[in-house]
């Protein structure tokens, strides 16, 4: 599958960085156009979040995350023996890793990856890790649905239809 990935949408600007784009590059070899667009939705649903919260967080890093939260799922990055969370959070690790990234940063990025599906944790951790699972909590069962406006969430799925 091939893609232009437009440069904004609903107001927020989609990283474009070369950590950024072989994440894309990444999750468009090895997921599905499904993937791809939920993954882009949870980026920008977070993001708006963010924005809306005045929290204070790295674009790439919630991008980076928000691509890989669900590549375990996929047969290139799953595994027998883990949870597809921990499989898409080691992935990205490694992929971080291999840029040179810091180990705080490799952290951050694992935890927001491994905790995307658990409410009860990930809201009381570091920024990223609280908007990666209310953009995947919204884009999934619809939770905070209400927090944006129509305007927004319209212009979304236009952009990355369900």
């Amino acid at each position: 599958m091939t893609t232009k990935m437009p440069k904004t949408v609903a107001g927020i600007k989609i990283p474009d960085s070369i950590i950024a784009r072989q994440a894309t590059e990444l999750l468009l070899e090895h997921g599905s156009e499904f993937l791809y667009n939920h993954s882009l939705r949870t980026f920008l649903f977070a993001s708006l979040n963010g924005e809306q919260r005045k929290f204070m967080y790295d674009p790439e890093l919630l991008y980076v995350s928000a691509a890989f939260h669900d590549l375990g799922l996929t047969s290139y990055y799953g595994s027998p023996d883990k949870c597809f969370e921990v499989d898409g959070a080691n992935a990205a690790r490694e992929f971080l890793k291999s840029h040179g990234m810091p180990k705080q940063t490799l952290q951050l990025v694992w935890d927001a990856i491994a905790l995307h599906t658990i409410p009860g944790v990930a809201p009381h951790k570091e920024a990223e890790v609280a908007l990666l699972n209310y953009g995947v909590a919204l884009d999934v069962v619809g939770r905070g649905y209400d927090q944006l406006s129509a305007e927004n969430r319209e212009e979304i799925v236009r952009e990355f239809p369900r």
